[in-house]
């Protein structure tokens, strides 16, 4: 069996050739491209004034979301067919109005203009993917930017667009995600009246869609399952990235009671087994290995259970907003914000650490050895990054160590060095990149910000490295990944009338050992695969940690917490009991290594924890989840 390898697309078209007459369209009857959301119509209407202004026709439509409002802006340009809906959202993405008005999340929905009494369309199904024919086909390298000289930062040299974040499933229906908050647009009908400070819009609820009529069948079961994952949007990411070789895949979304949600992306659907296996060696041969020959008849009741869930269930999720806390230290959200980040590396382990608290805690967080390897005994360190991320496609790896220092001595460089230069955001990083062995290294400082890097990696050419660091560099930050913008954004602000100091953070994704350490608890199943945060401070002398055990979704974490307190439950006592954190239930709980309350809310499991023996007590540690960034102005969970 062969297939075709798509041809790229060059979206050269101009902007008038994207447009078209601002009063062509009264109503919607198909699918839009949404590129706003807001809680506010005045805002939602403001937006569509500066989009006429640009020539390019939209419109408002309310949708509702939880008995909740929110005015979309959607494009006039209407689309009978989803498939080509999503199309003209990716040219979208390309026009120079999008960066002009700041704009950069968008989704394909359906929706009518306000005002405007009109029966709504009916819910249109989704056209099923279609198999690809099979042809041996090897992804062709990306050109390779060449170093430059000290005098001037590296350039890109590829003709692709900037990096975006990651792709947002979008929703048929109403219940879609808006973009990050943005200033609201204020009107003066007064000149001496002063604007109104900008107002935080919460983000839209986003839920979970149901799997498009599926391409497999009793007669045609067999694929070939290219990788599975915990959170959709990664799925969606590698998704659109097989799509662009030429591989014409598939989401199938599957749901067991002992792991819960999974996103799957399979090709092709094949009457033998031999077929698929035909396809799969492809995979090898493009350099993407460890896939799997799937069988439709297995995997079926997983499948229609996912339905199952979805069709009864409001399944949500949160991509977290990009604002970081006041109480992370200056030096810490120094390394937070110039992250070298890249959206097809996701995090696969972090450590934080604030050097100049952690060295006057006398109770320390326990942090992996490693990132203590690349601080050594220099002086100065104020703070310091160590992560490890990794491709999930092609199974590469990134290490990245990152530090504010009043100085910083790096190891000799080996070999022959290449000099270069990197933008970030807080400035150019003059490197070099070297070989020593296998690995390859880049030493770079910015002097000016005094922050220095060490980044490795055993997986790349030469010429690939470079131009990973060139899109790692260029806009790079821990706010690129949606489970660090959801866990900063929750961790609280400073308290003038509790001492407290931020110590370290840690990041790291649940492995299978955390099941089997607790004895295949029900509860503990579903953790695996999804990812751990800690933040360490200091208060009252003692060390506290807040722990969150991000789930991705409510559904899995309102479910895994009930399961744990129902295992408690038959072993109440006064160090084993029920309480209330403001309105949600929780547990608190104290044992030989730990006293720790716990609770859930939004897509995380939350545990605040300190020593048995610690001065801090069962109210201080539930003071201290009230202070949690995840309540509203009524001290309610915010879903």
């Amino acid at each position: 069996m062969g297939f075709s390898m798509k041809k790229s697309l060059k979206f050269v078209l101009s902007l008038l050739a994207f447009t078209f007459f601002v009063f062509g369209a009264a109503f919607s009857e198909g699918y839009h491209v949404c590129v706003a959301s807001h809680k506010s119509l005045k805002n939602a209407e403001a937006m569509v004034e500066q989009l006429e202004k640009q020539s390019i026709a939209a419109f408002v439509s309310e949708a509702k979301v939880k008995n909740e409002s929110y005015y979309r802006v959607l494009l006039a340009k209407e689309f009978k067919k989803i498939a080509d809906a999503r199309k003209y959202r990716d040219e979208v993405k390309n026009y120079s109005f999008v960066k002009e008005l700041g704009l950069k999340d968008f989704w394909v929905c359906t929706g009518e203009r306000m005002n405007k009494p009109h029966p709504k369309p009916a819910p249109v199904v989704n056209p099923a993917p279609k198999p690809a024919p099979v042809q041996k086909a090897t992804p062709k390298p990306a050109p390779v930017a060449k170093p430059v000289e000290k005098q001037k930062p590296i350039e890109k040299a590829k003709p692709a667009p900037v990096p975006e974040p990651l792709p947002i499933p979008e929703e048929p229906k109403t219940e879609l995600l808006p973009p990050p908050a943005e200033k609201p647009v204020v009107t003066e009908t007064n000149p001496e009246e002063k604007p109104q400070p900008p107002v935080r819009e919460e983000p839209e609820p986003k839920i979970l869609d149901r799997n498009e009529k599926a391409v497999l069948s009793e007669e045609t079961p067999y694929s070939v399952l290219v990788r599975s994952y915990k959170y959709a949007q990664f799925a969606e990411n590698d998704k659109a990235r097989l799509d662009e070789l030429g591989f014409d895949s598939y989401l199938l979304n599957t749901f067991d009671d002992e792991s819960f949600f999974e996103f799957n992306i399979h090709v092709g659907a094949f009457a033998s087994r031999e077929e698929a296996e035909e396809l799969q060696a492809q995979f090898t041969d493009a350099g993407i290995e460890e896939t799997e020959i799937s069988d439709f008849r297995e995997v079926e009741p997983k499948i229609k259970r996912y339905d199952e869930i979805i069709a009864s269930e409001q399944v949500t999720f949160n991509d977290g907003i990009s604002d970081y806390p006041t109480f992370l230290p200056e030096s810490v959200e120094k390394l937070v914000s110039n992250f070298p980040a890249n959206k097809d590396f996701p995090i696969d382990e972090i450590t934080i650490v604030d050097y100049d608290n952690y060295r006057a805690s006398g109770d320390k967080p326990k942090l992996p050895p490693q990132i203590f390897d690349y601080i050594g005994h220099q002086e100065g360190v104020h703070s310091a990054l160590l992560a490890t991320y990794r491709d999930e496609l092609y199974k590469k790896e990134v290490s990245v160590f990152l530090t504010n220092a009043d100085s910083f001595v790096q190891d000799d460089a080996l070999g022959e060095i290449e000099n270069m230069q990197f933008d970030a955001t807080a400035g150019v990083f003059d490197c070099i990149l070297f070989e020593n062995g296998e690995e390859l290294v880049v030493y770079g400082e910015n002097s000016e910000e005094r922050m220095f890097t060490c980044i490795k990696t055993k997986d790349f050419s030469k010429d690939e490295f470079i131009n990973f660091l060139i899109d790692a560099f260029d806009g790079g930050s821990l706010a690129l990944y949606p489970q660090m913008r959801r866990t900063f954004y929750v961790l609280p602000d400073e308290n003038e009338s509790v001492e407290r100091d931020f110590v370290a953070f840690s990041f790291k994704k649940v492995g299978d050992e955390y099941s089997i350490e607790r004895g295949y608890a029900e509860w503990s199943l579903p953790i695996v695969g999804h990812s751990l945060a800690k933040t360490y401070y200091g208060e009252k002398g003692n060390l506290v940690s807040l722990g969150f055990y991000d789930l991705d979704y409510d559904f899995n974490a309102k479910r895994v917490h009930a399961r744990f307190m129902e295992s408690k439950d038959s072993e109440a006592s006064a160090t084993n009991q029920p309480i209330r954190v403001n309105s949600a239930d929780g547990w608190y709980l104290v044992n030989t290594s730990q006293k720790e309350i716990s609770f859930s809310t939004k897509s995380y499991v939350v545990a605040l924890d300190t020593k048995p023996d610690s001065m801090l007590t069962k109210e201080d540690l539930i003071q201290f989840g009230t202070e949690l960034k995840i309540w509203d102005s009524e001290g309610l969970l915010a879903h």
